[in-house]
């Protein structure tokens, strides 16, 4: 398996903004930090989305920079949660937060470990963050960044330029509770829902839900390197946070609603291969069944159609063990 094919994760989002384009001279020549057109938005108090507007993998056109990032000013730093997929995209975020507050950023979390969400640590060095993530999550990053790195330079011919891997140096595996100057930050461990070692923040005084990729809010999840199962249960924690503002890995800014809705996306897909299961179809002949079922819900994630006959392949045997 190539490594492009385990980034298959990576979903696509949309934004109002125009995709950043190379100013640079050269196609093989490596984006500058001003070339990611970044401009936080603030959704409460504090805390700011950087809504990548790219809606396709990893290009020349979008400079690789295709998932979102925030952070959240407190009384004593700056939390940056991701921070993209180059040393360059993380140079061009921390310029994008000086805009904002001149503190320096303390903490940097780490989604999980697809190098969209953490290869742009290394511009934040200076200030010697403290850097959480998964145990899980960091074992893979260790294993694989040179991989991303290489990945990432040849798909966007190479804009995204030289990465100095910074690996995260605090592990979080279990829910914990911390007050960051004075801001109260959650982070939940996923259970491995999206990947192994994700992790999202709820910030209970704003209300607003950090959530990597176990959310996508308009684009079709994908689901091969989680575990189906577990994801279900994890929307069940998210949606009695009851959120007022979620920040996806991918996609567009939404409400608590598009808990629910990426829930009965999973639910659907689940029973749909349970089915298919039960009467003794193959993998591939259940596509048809679980396409009948999804029904309206396909219009609300483009990308269905490139992602389904995956999806169902490596969630049949998930299913299959359960109905077994």
């Amino acid at each position: 398996m190539s490594r492009w094919t385990g980034l298959g994760v990576l979903a696509l989002v949309v934004s109002a903004v125009a995709l950043p384009q190379a100013s640079i001279a050269g196609e093989s020549d490596a984006a500058a930090p001003e070339d990611y057109a970044m401009t936080p938005e603030a959704v409460a108090p504090g805390v700011y989305a950087v809504m990548t507007p790219a809606r396709d993998l990893p290009s020349r056109e979008n400079l690789g920079w295709n998932a979102n990032m925030a952070f959240v000013v407190t009384g004593d730093g700056v939390l940056v949660f991701d921070t993209g997929s180059s040393e360059t995209m993380g140079v061009a975020l921390r310029e994008a937060i000086a805009e904002v507050t001149d503190q320096p950023v303390r903490w940097i979390v780490n989604s999980h470990s697809h190098g969209d969400h953490w290869l742009g640590n290394h511009a934040f060095a200076d200030s010697d963050p403290e850097i959480m993530a998964g145990s899980a999550a960091t074992a893979r990053m260790e294993t694989e960044a040179e991989g991303w790195v290489e990945n990432f330079r040849e798909m966007t011919e190479g804009a995204t330029g030289d990465t100095t891997p910074l690996l995260p140096n605090v592990a979080v595996d279990e829910r914990i509770t911390r007050d960051l100057g004075g801001t109260e930050v959650v982070i939940l461990p996923s259970g491995g829902a999206h990947s192994p070692g994700d992790l999202s923040i709820w910030l209970p005084q704003t209300r607003v839900l950090l959530a990597g990729d176990v959310v996508y809010s308009d684009r079709a999840p994908s689901v091969w390197d989680g575990d189906v199962a577990q994801w279900i249960d994890l929307l069940d924690e998210l949606i009695a946070l009851e959120p007022a503002v979620v920040v996806p890995g991918h996609g567009r800014l939404e409400d608590a609603q598009t808990l629910d809705r990426l829930q009965r996306y999973l639910v659907t897909l689940w029973e749909a291969i349970e089915e298919g299961v039960e009467q003794g179809l193959a993998a591939f002949e259940t596509v048809p069944l679980v396409r009948e079922r999804m029904g309206d819900l396909i219009d609300y994630y483009p990308g269905f159609d490139d992602k389904i006959d995956r999806s169902v392949a490596t969630t049949y045997p998930d299913v299959e063990a359960a109905v077994f």
